[in-house]
């Protein structure tokens, strides 16, 4: 028995020990979940031992335009990297302990310094101030200064305090689960196993510290201060020049706060090599240009010329007059003198002026007076200065000729007042209908007018957008003197919503819609107007859009105060659908700032913002669209436009397919910005795997008002059966003239792709060369292109042409060409038509070599069904549409009846003409038929 109790007593300490081992192995194994602050905690302290941080993501600059970055920041301070707007503008930045230097292209200056983007361009400036780098303090925001900001040990940051983390969501970046954090303010994404990273980090600024001085950059250790959210200088130079300081901050309009500096970036470590290419980049940069001056310099040198002539009595057969050119400015003065009289150009002669200096020319006229008799005659001496006015003489003395000083201040400022080529193009596109037949009164007030209106421009960094809609898409509507009148009035004061919808209105132009900004629209016929932030008359959209930088309480009274508005008289024209539009910025003070459509969805619910649906008589808005900044799959922040109605706010259906594919539709007519990501000019996916939100991006076609929907909405009457294709070479054109002016012709659709290829490469992989690269691109196109906007009539023009002037006259001779009226989209027409010798009207889709058969909504019998080019159904359809027009066009009427009486008797073919991609050179193109009889 004793023996047996031992044993007993043996297996029971074993099994106890067996237990505890157990446990012990359990608890390694199997470590509890680490809670918020633990995560952030182990997150920054990893920081604190990173070798430098790349961020990549978005900010707001002090003009409250979204900037896009990709930047290294080595642990002593030293940065490199590249800036970029959705313009096309982009900037390589280079900051060492000394220095910080900006190399920006033209569109970059555009928004700062638009009279002197030229000369600026791709030349290194030193020391800019921090409202032209639109960062803030990022370029010093080594690791431990980002740690610090991150737990609250920065006392110039957004608390002062330590922040308390919870945890708001999950996610993953680069395929590795994550977790969001937030104290409330600050958003921060961590690696949810170890080793515990961050991921990505959301500051918001401090908007009450504009026009601090900049700390020196520290090199990166544990006590490191550096003060990362003040807005940035204002350099000591700039501030005693108005104009750079006004380029640097804008203010804001009354009511509206001012946009804090906002970081929302991925954030990740370099490897040793990517810090000592930052180091050896800042250092090139830093070496190789000691002489670059700063931005005040720069654009504060000015010259200040003045022409004196001198002429007397002359009874001699040549007539001498004397100009003296005079620059008491203090940059060199070098351009064009000219001298005129009695319809002879005495002196057309280059001048270089010296600050302070001064130059004698003479100029010798030929005397017409009849012999025996004295005539009066007016001698005239202009000095144009190609630093002021540009290298085009000609648009310099057309505006002169309209009653511009041009050697003067535009409007009552004289701050900034460098003009350059696209200020004149700017002047000249409003003044166009100033003629010689303008009553002096009339002159006189759109010449103050359009001046003001374009140094407010100037002043407030909106030039860029305006010059797009007004210079390069043609697209500025204005209801005579008073609309530009309002339009002084207007730009006095710009709001970051005001901007921003500017932007936006330059978007829709350039993708071909007819907008109304900054002006009270009047319909056609009517005496009533309507003024709103946008009116959108291709979509038939009127739009009030509000800027946020604050937090969830502020988007929500921006958002009632939008519908607000939209249900007030005068706003919105008959037919017009209401859109209430809420930019919220990339950090704004609230957890929508960077959530995806999904958590918006579920915010709103809690928001309870289907109380804004009801109005009278029906929907108080028809879309609800909200801008934020999602993280992408890579971390890095997305623009990303959230579209909302009012059957989403008010169901509770738990699967949102319909509503996400219904706002793509939406985004594909009007977010020009996503429908260039996602689909080729003529509505075809670039991808057919991409999804957004979970939902597969719809196939598009055109309905019956020209608008996309999506191509599944209505079935399909049959598609076109077409002939083989027959090859027709360049070489049987024939005609010298014929053939230059399709060489000619596939030369531009090539700079055009060029080009687009260019801006896409750019937008994929944002690097100085990939910059470089895109700015040879456009520099070309502006050669060959001028200021035509690079979409898909210049790649379309090809296929006309090949047809007009090679395929259809070789393969049809004799075929006579009928000019089809416009319409004011291009839509409901056909590209071309003929007759031929045996009275036979022939159809001709042209297409460009990259183009497809388009589908669209039928009309007449066919309204129910899509129907495709190349198809009876498809004839019929816009047959119907001409004799549609026809109270207003005639010609459409008559040629709608010939067209359906050639149908019904057999008389009609319908053919296909593709070009050829020969790049520069014209290569021919191909012929199919389609029986449709």
């Amino acid at each position: 028995m004793i023996k047996s109790s031992r044993w007993y007593w043996r297996w029971s300490v074993l099994a106890l020990v067996m237990v505890l081992v157990a446990g012990l192995m359990t608890f390694v194994l199997w470590p509890r979940e680490k809670t918020p602050p633990q995560l952030a905690s182990a997150a920054t302290k990893s920081l604190r031992v990173w070798r430098g941080v790349t961020y990549a993501g978005t900010t707001v600059n002090g003009n409250g335009a979204i900037i896009g970055f990709r930047l290294t920041v080595a642990r002593d301070g030293t940065t490199y990297g590249t800036l970029s707007r959705d313009s096309g503008a982009y900037a390589e930045l280079a900051v060492s302990p000394k220095r910080t230097l900006l190399r920006g292209n033209s569109q970059w200056w555009f928004e700062h310094e638009p009279g002197s983007a030229e000369a600026l361009a791709n030349t290194w400036v030193a020391d800019p101030p921090q409202g032209v780098i639109g960062l803030a303090e990022l370029s010093r925001m080594t690791p431990t200064a980002l740690a610090d900001a991150l737990s609250g040990k920065d006392t110039d940051g957004p608390s002062g305090r330590p922040s308390t983390w919870r945890q708001s969501g999950a996610t993953s970046v680069n395929g590795r689960p994550a977790k969001v954090l937030t104290d409330g303010t600050l958003r921060f994404v961590v690696s949810a196993s170890p080793p515990y990273r961050p991921l990505s980090v959301g500051l918001p600024g401090s908007a009450g510290s504009q026009g601090a001085a900049t700390p020196e950059p520290a090199p990166d250790a544990s006590d490191a201060r550096t003060a990362v959210f003040r807005s940035g200088p204002q350099d000591g130079a700039a501030r005693s020049v108005g104009h750079v300081q006004s380029a640097g901050h804008v203010p804001t309009a009354a009511g509206e706060p001012a946009p804090a500096p906002a970081l929302s970036s991925a954030v990740s470590e370099p490897d040793k090599a990517q810090v000592q290419s930052t180091t050896e980049n800042v250092r090139r940069v830093d070496t190789s240009h000691e002489q670059a001056e700063p931005l005040s310099q720069r654009v504060a040198a000015q010259t200040d010329v003045a022409v004196q002539l001198t002429a007397s009595f002359c009874s001699t057969p040549s007539c001498p007059a004397t100009v003296n050119v005079t620059n008491q400015g203090t940059a060199p003065a070098s351009g064009t003198a000219i001298v005129t009289v009695a319809g002879q150009t005495p002196l057309n002669s280059p001048v270089s002026v010296p600050p302070g200096g001064n130059r004698t020319l003479t100029a010798t006229a030929t005397n017409t007076a009849p012999p025996g008799q004295t005539i009066p005659v007016s001698w005239s001496a202009v000095f144009y200065e190609a630093s002021v006015m540009g290298d085009d003489p000609a648009l310099v003395k057309r505006l002169m000729g309209r009653g511009f000083k041009l050697n003067e201040p535009l409007g009552d400022q004289r701050a900034n007042d460098s003009k350059g080529k696209p200020v004149l193009q700017l002047l000249d596109a409003m003044t166009a209908d100033i003629g010689p037949r303008t009553s002096p009164e009339v002159r006189e007030s759109r010449l103050s007018n359009v001046g003001k209106t374009v140094a407010n421009l100037k002043q407030q960094g909106a030039f860029e957008p305006f010059y797009d809609l007004a210079v390069n898409t043609d697209n500025l509507r204005v209801a005579g003197e008073s609309g530009i009148a309002e339009l002084a009035a207007k730009t006095a004061q710009l709001s970051v919503s005001d901007r921003r919808t500017l932007q936006y209105t330059s978007d829709l132009a350039r993708a071909g819609n007819e907008v109304v900004w900054g002006n009270t629209y009047k319909p056609e016929g009517s005496t009533d107007g309507y003024k709103a932030d946008l009116q959108n008359l291709t979509g038939k959209q009127t739009i009030q859009r509000k800027a946020v930088s604050g937090g969830t309480d502020a988007v929500v009274n921006d958002f009632a105060a939008a519908i607000n508005e939209l249900s007030g008289t005068g706003v919105v024209p008959p037919g017009f659908d209401k859109v209430a539009w809420i930019d919220i910025d990339p950090n704004a003070s609230t957890v929508l700032a960077g959530s995806d459509r999904q958590a918006l969805a579920k915010e709103f619910k809690k928001l309870k913002l289907d109380k804004y649906c009801n109005g009278a008589g029906g929907p108080a808005f028809d879309a609800a669209v909200f801008t934020t900044y999602p993280p992408g799959p890579d971390g890095i922040p997305q623009r990303t436009n959230s579209v909302f109605t009012c059957n989403e706010l008010l169901s509770s259906a738990v699967d949102p397919h319909k509503y996400i594919q219904d706002e793509m539709v939406w985004k594909a007519n009007n977010d020009p910005v996503w429908y260039s990501a996602n689909y080729i000019s003529d509505g075809r996916r670039k991808s057919e795997t991409t999804t957004e939100n979970g939902v597969t991006l719809p196939k598009l076609a055109k309905d019956n008002e020209n608008h996309w929907i999506s191509k599944d909405k209505l079935p399909s009457a049959p598609g076109a059966k077409l002939s083989p294709a027959k090859f027709v070479g360049p070489g049987s054109v024939g005609d010298g003239k014929r053939s230059d002016l399709l060489n000619k012709i596939a030369d531009h659709r090539k700079t055009s792709v060029d080009l687009t290829n260019a801006e896409l490469k750019w937008k994929e992989n944002e690097t100085a060369a990939n910059g470089q690269t895109r700015d040879k691109a456009l520099q070309n196109y502006r050669k060959e292109l001028g200021v035509k906007p690079n979409n898909s009539s210049i790649s379309e023009r090809l296929g006309e042409s090949a047809a007009r002037y090679h395929i259809i006259p070789e393969e049809f001779p004799g075929a006579q060409w009928i000019p089809l009226p416009k319409t004011p989209t291009g839509a409901d027409m056909f590209d071309q038509l003929y007759r031929l010798k045996d009275g036979t009207l022939l159809i001709v889709e042209a297409k460009a070599p990259s183009s497809n058969l388009r589908w669209r909504q039928g009309k007449g019998r066919y309204k129910n069904k899509m129907v495709q080019q190349m198809t009876r159904e498809y004839a019929e359809t816009i047959i119907k549409a001409m004799k549609e027009r026809e109270t207003k066009s005639p010609r459409d009427g008559k040629l709608a009846d010939d067209l359906k009486e050639a149908l019904d008797h057999g008389k009609l073919r319908y053919v296909l003409v593709k070009a050829k991609d020969g790049g520069s050179s014209y290569a021919g193109g191909t012929l199919q038929e389609s029986v449709i009889n």
